[in-house]
């Protein structure tokens, strides 16, 4: 007799029947439904630091190579970053009980959390002044490692500060001293950690029903009504009614789209009647939690601006990749032409750039005068470029308002910097869509778009039709360390 389990099998799949298929039978089946993921991509965090006196980072990002929007098979998905490409070690336990150690050369012992180093390597602590020479070591005591060390130098008064070797300070290796003739000692080297993540993009659906005698009355309005055509963006007039309310359910889809990427929280359940799973994806605020966040509630100035980015920027990148996008709305958008205004006072020259003509009908010429600035250059190749994005001046999304000017919502002032940069040829940020998910069209009762039916076939015995869009979308950005935002807060 056979047995019924096999010692080979490490996984087993349960199979169906019937005359029902979903995802959930065929992930069940044949483990289908599988998180996408952006294979071959391995992208260097932009908060790690490279090695100094390099070119550009070793391993870069490959796979997709178009820039805006990507289409995913699934609503899960999945990338890699890759770390900073060496890792400090701490003190675990200060193990001397002398005041000088190492002094007259004699030889220290330190307990490092990592085994990453050996002879002949040298080390830092958080003062470059005392290198020291690893002589033996890793030995593991518990979960430490226990290095023995002395004090590189001729001076055999020097010993190593007592206060660098308590516990939580930290140590790096920075060159190997070995022997100029019949060397037999060689140096470690570290491979950076990477990490897998996770986020998933969110569907939206757009429904309207219609009777046949609205069919019937909304050609009677006896006014003409403005709207934009869903499928050319013009603006129109028409005097009937539906065309106007289908451009307008398509434009909310959108809308609703563009609303949940940047206010969205993720969140997975079954709350829906059909009992599927709903997933909705991590808009724009939530992604940038993990990000250089700053609240201020007093004046823009380009100092507070220029030491926010060169927090981000330091010893990160070089200087022809350090132009971000800073979104914002009116307010924010003031703040800045008022803060680079008042900069540039002091030798801004009036000449025909900012005096000129403008065209009149009458005999009178008139002057213009004025101009505004939407972009900062700052030092150590910082540039910035600002856009406004309406959402940020919408009392409908923000009803919080700013206390100096009530009729404004406070985001106005909020400035977002996101950076679009690539690497080897991929964007940082990105809009994601799942593979044949946007749809839209129309069910017919006895009466549809175009009128009674007349012999043909119907969806529904319903005097009356219904028509839909539905669409996926998500706003996925790989490397959120390269963004941020400052937030003005009066209650900060």
């Amino acid at each position: 007799m056979a047995n019924t389990q096999s010692q080979f099998v490490i996984e087993r799949y349960d199979g169906f029947g019937g005359n029902f298929v979903d995802s959930q039978y065929l992930g069940a089946a044949y483990d289908s439904g599988k998180p996408h993921e952006f294979d071959g991509m391995l992208m260097k965090i932009y908060s790690s630091e490279d090695r100094f006196f390099t070119g550009k980072p070793m391993l870069g990002m490959t796979g997709a190579k178009s820039y805006g929007t990507k289409e995913i098979d699934t609503e899960v998905y999945r990338w890699y970053l890759q770390g900073a490409e060496e890792k400090s070690a701490r003190v675990l336990e200060n193990l001397e009980t002398t005041t000088t150690p190492g002094f007259m050369n004699t030889k220290f012992r330190i307990k490092l959390d990592l085994d990453y180093y050996a002879a002949p390597d040298v080390l830092f602590g958080e003062d470059n002044d005392y290198p020291l020479r690893i002589v033996d070591g890793p030995i593991q005591d518990g979960s430490g490692y226990i290095y023995t060390v002395r004090l590189q130098g001729d001076d055999p008064t020097a010993f190593f500060p007592t206060n660098l070797l308590e516990p939580g300070q930290e140590f790096c290796k920075v060159w190997t001293s070995v022997a100029s003739e019949g060397n037999q000692e060689f140096g470690t080297q570290q491979v950076p950690s990477s990490f897998k993540l996770e986020s998933q993009v969110s569907a939206f659906a757009q429904k309207i029903s219609v009777t046949d005698k609205a069919m019937r009355d909304q050609g009677r309005l006896g006014i003409k009504v403005g709207y934009t055509d869903y499928k050319t963006g013009k603006r129109k007039m028409i005097d009937q009614f539906l065309p106007m309310y289908e451009s307008k359910m398509h434009e909310e889809l959108y809308m609703s789209m563009e609303a949940q990427m940047i206010y969205g929280k993720k969140e997975t359940t079954l709350t829906n009647p059909t009992k599927y799973w709903t997933k909705t994806g991590p808009g724009l605020r939530e992604q940038l939690r993990d990000s250089w966040i700053e609240y201020y509630n007093g004046a823009l100035t380009t100092n507070r601006i220029k030491d926010y980015l060169l927090n981000i920027f330091f010893a990160r990148e070089n200087e022809q990749d350090r132009r971000v996008v800073a979104m914002t709305g009116t307010l924010g958008s003031l703040m800045f032409h008022d803060m680079l205004a008042a900069e540039a006072s002091s030798f801004l020259t009036v000449d025909s750039h900012y005096i000129g003509k403008v065209a009149s009908p009458g005999e009178t010429p008139h002057l213009a005068y004025g101009a505004q600035f939407t972009r900062y250059r700052g030092p150590e190749g910082i540039v910035v470029d600002l856009v406004k994005n309406p959402t940020y001046d919408s009392r409908k999304y923000c009803k919080r308002m700013h206390p100096l000017y009530p009729d404004k919502p406070i985001d106005s002032a909020r400035m977002t910097f996101l950076d679009f940069g690539s690497s080897e040829g991929e964007g940082n940020i990105s809009m994601l869509k799942v593979k044949d998910t946007y749809r839209y069209g129309y069910t017919v009762g006895t009466v549809g778009p175009m009128g009674p039916v007349q012999g043909g076939q119907v969806g529904a015995l319903k005097a009356g039709y219904d028509m839909f869009t539905e669409g996926t979308a998500g706003l996925w950005i790989k490397d959120v360390s390269r963004c941020g935002e400052l937030i003005f807060d009066y209650e900060y």
